[in-house]
């Protein structure tokens, strides 16, 4: 089980999406970050700083990976159950 061992050894993860948006102050535009991600069906944001923004997008970029193999496994899991492979 290849995608068990992926999942232990990634490095820190989120699970969400890095948004970039603009802001206006005294007329002029500087761009801020959030991390938009959902919490029991409700969409959430957090607060980005600038100094934090590649960390957050390599963690989304692992999130997005993990689920992935979250979804590989759960393929599996299926099979198996359903061939009646998997007995506790």
């Amino acid at each position: 089980m290849c995608c068990w061992k992926e999942i232990g050894e990634a490095p820190l993860w989120v699970n969400g999406s890095v948004v970039e948006t603009t802001r206006k102050t005294c007329g002029k535009e500087s761009p801020f970050y959030y991390l938009s991600h959902s919490i029991r069906g409700k969409n959430k944001i957090t607060y980005i700083s600038a100094a934090h923004l590649n960390q957050f997008k390599a963690a989304a970029a692992q999130g997005a990976r993990i689920r992935l193999l979250h979804n590989e496994l759960s393929t599996i899991n299926m099979k198996l159950i359903k061939k009646g492979g998997h007995d506790d």
